[in-house]
C-alpha cells in the first residue's frame, strides 16, 4: 500500500515538473500571443464592444443569407444539397465559399447569424498573427521581432482592405503558417505526426470553400517546401560534413513528401464539395475567364506607390502598404543576408515571394502575366491585386529577419555604452514613444473630421489632401524611427524590451486604424439591420413563394447600410422565404445567364464584353414567364439603383440623362410604350446655336404608332429648346434667340448657368406611340436629348422612356423609388402540354428569348432530344380538364399530381440539372431539358404522381472519399500515438 502511493506520489511529482517545464519553455510566447490578443481587441473594439456588427460587402449579401439557410436546413434534419430560393433552383454544396465543412462557420448552428458571421469575419485578424507569429519563432527569431512581423503583416495593406473584410480569403490564407510549421518540423521530427497537421492545416484552408485561397495557400507550400529540400542542409546532416550524397537522402526531400501527402489528403478530406462544386463550374460562366478579367485590378507602378505613402489611396481590393518601420527592417534583412555567408537562407525564399508578389499586383502591366494566364488553376480566379498577400506577407517575414539583425548590431554595441547614456537612451525613448502617441491620436482625429466619401474605399478622398496626409505621415514616422533607435540602446533588456514593444504596436496601429475608421467602422450595422423587411418584400410575403417567384434586378450593395431599405437585394430576400429568379453567385449557370441576356454573377447585369440586353422585360421574351416570376423587383422605371425624380408638374422623368447627341443630319430612335399618351415630353439643349434666330427648326420628331400612322413634329430654337450656354459671357453678347422653357440650370465656378429646357410637343390625340424618331436637321447645330416621356394627361399618367412594356407588366407598388411590378404573362411552376418539338440547345435560346419563329410555351414543349425520341403527342392545345398540382414542395423534393386526357408533357418551373432524377407512379422516368432551362417529363394518358429528387452525386460521391479519408487520417493518428508510446 505504502508502495502503492509513492507511485502515485511520483507520478504526480512528474505531472507537476511536466507543467512546470513547460510553463517556463512557453510563458514569454505566452505573454506574446496576449499581446497580440490585446492589439486586436484594443483595434477592433468599434466592432466589438457597441453592440454593432462587422459584416459587410458580400459577407452580407452573399453569405450571411446563404449560411442561415444552410444551417436552418440541417436543423430541421435536412441535407442541404439544394435550394430554390436564388437563380430558380441551385445546387447549395457547390457554392463552396458557404464553407458548410469549415468549423467558423459551424456557429451558425446555436447563434443568431449577425453574431455567427461577425466570429468568421474577425477571426483571420485574431489568428493570422498568432499564427505568423509560431511559425517566426519556429524559424528561430526573437520573439519582439515575431511580433513585429505579425503584426505588420495582419494590420498592412492586404489584410486591412476591401478584398478581406468579408472574411472569405482571409480565412482560406490564414493557415499557411501552420501549414509552413509542419513543413519546418518534418526536417527533424517523426513523418506521420508532421503529415498530420499539415494535413489538419490545409485541409482548413480547403473546407473554407475559396478556391483562390486555398490553391494559394497549397501552391507556397509547395513552394517552401521545396526551397527546402534544396536549399536548406537537412536537419539532422551536418553541413560541414555533407559528401555530396546528402542531396539525394530522405530527410532532405521529407518536407516536399509531407506537403504533397497533405495537399492529397486535404483534398479527400474536401472532397464532398470539391467535386459539386466542378459540376457546377464546369456549367458556370466560370468555365473559362476572360483575360480582361484574370488582370482586373491591375496596379500601376504609380498606383502601387499611391498605396505605401497615402495609404487611404486604394485601386482596386488591396494594397502593398506596410509601415515604414517594416519596410526599413526588411531591407536591412535584406542586406544582412546577402553581406553573412552564415545567414539564414530562408529570407532569400522570403525576398523571392515579395518579389513575386510586387510583379503579380502589376498584372496587365507586366508581360508575363500574359503567359500566366494559361496556367491551368492560376487562370480560374481574378483581381491581380490580391497578389498583395505574397509581398505583404514576404516584406512582415523580412522584417522580422531585419529587427533581429539590428537588434544584434545593438547588443554588440551594449558593452560600449555608458550607464548615464543608457538612461539618457531611455529618456529619449520613453518621450519619444509619447509623443508618437500623441502625434497619432491628432492625426486620426484630423482625418475623421473629413466627411466619408461613398467611393473612398477606391480612391483618396481629394476634401482631405495627399500633401496634408504625407505630412502626418512623415512626422509620425520620424518619431517612431527616433524611438526605435533610442530603445535599441538601452543596456536593460527589460526596459528595452517593454519600450521596442511599445514602438512595434505604435508603428503597426494607427495608419491601419485611421483607415479603417473611414471604411470599416462606418459599415457596422445594428442588429436591426439583420431582420428588418422592406415594404416591397412585406409585400411579396403574401404569395406562396413555391408559386410565385419575384426578380430583384438591383446594385446588390445599395441598400446595405440604410437603417429601413427600401427593397432586399438578391440572396437577401432568402432571409425573408422569398425565391428570386436571380441572385449572387459567382458559378451563376452559363445557360442561365445566356437565357437572362448574358448576365453576371448578379444575373442582372451584362458579363464583361456584353452589352445590356432589355428584350428580357419586353412581351417577345418568354425567359421571365417560364421562370414563373410573377414579380420585377427594382427602383423606379427599372433603374437599378435609386435616384432622386426630377419632375415637373405631374410629369415624371427616367433618373438617368438618355445622353443622346445628335450632329447634323444624325437621327436616332426611343421605344414607345404600350399605354396611350397626348404629349411628348423632352428635355434638350443645343450647342453652337448662338447665332441662330428664334423659331429656327432644329429637329424633325416622328412618332409611329401602333395603328400604322405617323405623326411629325418640330422642335424649334427659342421655342422647344435653345443654347445650353445661353449667359455664359462668351455666349450671351452673340447669342441671337430667346430661352426656352428652363427645366434645370446649373451653376460653374465662374457663376455661369448651364441650361436644359423642357418641350412639352402636344399629339393630335390619344395614340400609343411604338417608335420615336428623332432627327437633327440642322445643318450647324448639335441637338442634346436628356430625357423623354409620353404622358398621358387625362389620367394624368407619366410613361418615362425607355419604359416598362405595359402589356406584359403592370405596377403593383411604386412608392420612394421602389417599384414592383406583377408579370402578367406568368406561367405557373408546373403545366402540361399536348405538343413538342426537337430542338437543339441555340435554336431553343431564340425561341424562348423571342428571336426565333413563333413560340407559346403554354401549348408547345421544346425538348433537346433527337426527333426521333419525339414522343407521340395529340399536339394543339392541351385537354380543357388537364391539370398539373403541385402537392408537395422542399428543397430536395417536388410532387406532382397531373390529370390528362392524352399523354402529354409536364413542364416544371424548375432549373434541370444533373443529379435530378423522376419517378412516375414509382418507377423512373427520364427528365428532359425542355425551353432550354426546364425540366420535362413524358406523361401517359391518365392521372398520375410525379415525384422528383435531387440526389447531389457528386456530392455522395465526394462523401465517401471524404470518410475513406478521414479513416485514414484516424488510422495515421492511431499508429502515431502507439508509435510515440513505444518510443516513450
Amino acid at each position: 500500500m505504502s508502495g502503492s502511493g509513492n507511485h502515485i506520489l511520483a507520478a504526480s511529482s512528474d505531472g507537476q515538473s511536466a507543467r512546470s517545464n513547460f510553463w517556463n519553455a512557453r510563458r514569454y510566447d505566452l505573454g506574446a500571443i496576449a499581446v497580440l490578443t490585446l492589439f486586436f481587441l484594443i483595434f477592433f473594439q468599434p466592432a466589438l464592444f457597441h453592440g454593432r456588427f462587422f459584416v459587410t460587402s458580400d459577407a452580407f449579401i452573399y453569405s450571411y443569407p446563404l449560411r442561415t439557410l444552410v444551417w436552418n436546413e440541417l436543423s430541421h434534419g435536412r441535407l442541404p444539397l439544394w435550394t430554390p430560393h436564388i437563380m430558380s433552383g441551385y445546387p447549395l454544396l457547390s457554392m463552396a465559399q458557404i464553407g458548410v465543412g469549415y468549423p467558423l462557420t459551424w456557429f451558425y448552428a446555436f447563434l443568431p447569424g449577425r453574431f455567427a458571421e461577425t466570429i468568421y469575419d474577425l477571426t483571420p485578424f485574431l489568428l493570422f498573427p498568432i499564427f505568423i507569429y509560431c511559425y517566426l519563432r519556429e524559424v528561430e527569431r526573437s520573439r519582439l521581432g515575431s511580433i513585429l512581423g505579425a503584426l505588420a503583416f495582419s494590420y498592412g495593406g492586404f489584410l486591412i482592405s476591401s478584398v478581406t473584410y468579408n472574411g472569405l480569403l482571409a480565412n482560406a490564407l490564414m493557415w499557411l503558417p501552420l501549414m509552413l510549421i509542419a513543413i519546418e518540423r518534418a526536417r527533424r521530427r517523426p513523418f506521420v505526426r508532421c503529415l498530420l497537421g499539415a494535413t489538419g492545416a490545409y485541409a482548413m484552408s480547403v473546407l473554407t470553400g475559396v478556391g483562390q485561397g486555398f490553391l494559394l495557400t497549397g501552391a507556397i507550400a509547395l513552394a517552401y517546401a521545396v526551397f527546402t529540400g534544396l536549399v536548406l542542409p537537412p536537419a539532422r546532416v551536418n553541413e560541414t560534413s555533407d559528401d555530396g550524397k546528402s542531396f539525394w537522402r530522405w530527410p532532405r526531400w521529407r518536407p516536399l513528401a509531407v506537403t504533397l501527402c497533405a495537399i492529397t489528403l486535404s483534398a479527400g478530406v474536401s472532397a464532398f464539395q470539391i467535386l459539386e462544386t466542378l459540376r457546377a463550374q464546369r456549367r458556370s460562366i466560370r468555365k473559362v475567364l476572360s483575360y480582361d478579367l484574370f488582370a482586373f485590378g491591375s496596379s500601376t507602378p504609380a498606383h502601387a506607390a499611391k498605396a505605401f505613402f497615402l495609404p487611404l489611396h486604394y485601386h482596386l481590393e488591396a494594397s502593398g502598404y506596410v509601415a515604414p518601420l517594416i519596410l526599413l527592417l526588411a531591407i536591412v534583412a535584406i542586406v544582412a543576408a546577402m553581406r553573412r555567408s552564415d545567414s539564414d537562407r530562408r529570407a532569400f525564399f522570403w525576398l523571392g515571394m515579395a518579389a513575386a508578389g510586387f510583379v503579380l499586383m502589376m498584372g496587365e502591366h507586366t508581360p508575363i502575366f500574359r503567359l500566366l494566364y494559361y496556367l491551368p488553376f492560376f487562370s480560374l480566379f481574378r483581381g491581380a491585386a490580391r497578389h498583395a498577400f505574397e509581398l505583404t506577407l514576404g516584406i512582415s517575414v523580412l522584417a522580422a529577419y531585419g529587427w533581429d539583425s539590428a537588434s544584434a548590431i545593438a547588443t554588440r554595441a551594449h558593452g560600449k555604452v555608458l550607464s548615464e547614456n543608457s538612461r539618457r537612451h531611455l529618456l529619449f525613448a520613453g518621450l519619444a514613444i509619447i509623443s508618437s502617441l500623441l502625434l497619432g491620436a491628432l492625426w486620426l482625429r484630423d482625418v475623421a473630421r473629413v466627411p466619408v466619401g461613398a467611393m473612398e474605399i477606391y480612391y483618396y478622398p481629394p476634401s482631405y489632401g495627399a500633401l496634408r496626409y504625407a505630412i502626418w505621415k512623415i512626422f509620425f514616422s520620424l518619431l517612431t524611427l527616433f524611438a526605435f533607435w533610442q530603445a535599441g540602446k538601452i543596456v536593460r533588456a527589460r526596459s528595452r524590451t517593454g519600450l521596442l514593444l511599445a514602438v512595434i504596436a505604435l508603428a503597426c496601429f494607427f495608419e491601419p486604424a485611421i483607415m479603417v475608421s473611414r471604411w470599416w467602422w462606418p459599415t457596422l450595422k445594428p442588429a436591426e439591420r439583420f431582420t428588418v423587411a422592406s415594404p416591397t418584400t412585406r409585400l411579396l410575403q403574401q404569395y406562396p413563394p413555391e408559386q410565385n417567384r419575384v426578380y430583384t434586378r438591383v446594385y446588390p450593395f445599395i441598400e446595405e447600410y440604410v437603417s429601413q431599405p427600401r427593397l432586399e437585394p438578391m440572396n437577401l430576400t432568402v432571409i425573408h422565404g422569398l425565391q428570386n429568379t436571380g441572385g449572387y453567385e459567382p458559378l451563376i449557370l452559363e445557360r442561365y445567364s445566356r437565357a437572362l441576356g448574358n448576365v453576371y454573377l448578379d444575373a442582372f447585369r451584362p458579363r464583361p464584353g456584353y452589352q445590356e440586353e432589355r428584350s428580357l422585360l419586353e412581351s417577345n421574351s418568354h425567359v421571365l414567364d417560364l421562370l414563373n416570376t410573377r414579380f420585377l423587383v427594382s427602383y423606379s422605371d427599372l433603374a437599378t439603383e435609386p435616384a432622386p425624380r426630377i419632375e415637373k408638374e405631374e410629369i415624371k422623368f427616367k433618373a438617368r440623362d438618355l445622353d443622346l447627341t445628335l450632329k447634323p443630319g444624325e437621327a436616332a430612335n426611343l421605344k414607345g410604350a404600350a399605354a396611350r399618351a397626348d404629349v411628348l415630353c423632352l428635355v434638350t439643349a443645343t450647342a453652337y446655336s448662338a447665332e441662330e434666330q428664334d423659331g429656327t427648326p432644329v429637329a424633325r420628331v416622328r412618332l409611329f404608332s401602333s395603328e400604322g400612322k405617323t405623326l411629325e413634329k418640330t422642335l424649334r430654337i427659342g421655342v422647344d429648346t435653345a443654347e445650353w450656354a445661353h449667359d455664359h459671357a462668351d455666349v450671351k453678347p452673340i447669342v441671337r434667340h430667346s430661352l426656352a422653357p428652363v427645366f434645370e440650370s446649373t451653376i460653374n465656378e465662374a457663376g455661369e448657368s448651364a441650361y436644359r429646357f423642357i418641350a412639352r410637343v402636344p399629339l393630335d390625340a390619344p395614340v400609343q406611340v411604338d417608335r420615336i424618331e428623332i432627327t437633327n436637321i440642322s445643318s450647324r447645330v448639335i441637338l442634346i436629348v436628356s430625357r423623354a416621356t409620353l404622358f398621358d394627361s387625362a389620367n394624368k399618367f407619366s410613361m418615362p422612356l425607355p419604359h416598362y412594356d405595359l402589356n406584359k407588366w403592370a405596377p403593383v407598388y411604386d412608392r420612394e423609388s421602389a417599384l414592383v411590378l406583377r408579370n402578367k404573362q406568368a406561367l405557373p411552376r408546373a403545366w402540361l402540354v399536348a405538343e413538342a418539338e426537337s430542338l437543339d440547345g441555340e435554336e431553343a435560346l431564340r425561341r424562348i428569348r423571342g428571336e426565333g419563329a413563333a413560340f407559346d410555351p403554354r401549348r408547345t414543349a421544346l425538348l433537346e432530344i433527337q426527333p426521333r425520341n419525339l414522343p407521340a403527342l395529340p399536339g394543339g392545345p392541351i385537354s380543357p380538364g388537364a391539370a398539373a398540382r403541385i402537392v408537395a414542395y422542399e428543397n430536395n423534393r417536388l410532387v406532382i399530381e397531373t390529370a390528362a386526357e392524352t399523354a402529354s408533357v409536364l413542364v416544371v418551373s424548375e432549373i434541370n440539372y444533373p443529379g435530378w432524377i423522376a419517378t412516375i407512379d414509382g418507377a423512373k422516368a427520364p427528365i428532359h431539358t425542355t425551353d432550354f432551362l426546364l425540366r420535362g417529363i413524358v406523361l401517359p394518358a391518365g392521372s398520375h404522381r410525379v415525384e422528383m429528387r435531387y440526389t447531389a452525386p457528386a456530392a455522395r460521391n465526394g462523401a465517401l472519399i471524404s470518410v475513406s479519408t478521414i479513416l485514414l487520417i484516424g488510422a495515421l493518428a492511431f499508429y502515431e500515438r502507439r508509435r510515440a508510446s513505444r518510443a516513450a
